[in-house]
């Protein structure tokens, strides 16, 4: 007995979300998630000084 080739009924019957239109949100949805932890990398260390600064004003007002 000759054996049938099954690959291309393999990938036929394949039932899963993989598409160019998936694949394109997926690495869109990176990007967006890599620029975002870009700009707060950034920004941390202003955010933190503005914070700190913010805190011992508020301690030294409490205090005097």
């Amino acid at each position: 007995m000759k054996k049938k080739n099954t690959g291309a009924s393999f990938w036929k019957d394949e039932s899963g979300d993989v598409s160019i239109k998936g694949i394109a949100i997926t690495v869109a949805i990176l990007v967006i998630v890599g620029l975002a932890l870009v700009f707060v990398k950034d920004k941390l260390d202003i955010w933190l000084e503005l914070i700190w600064n913010k805190f011992m004003t508020m301690i030294d007002g409490m205090i005097t």
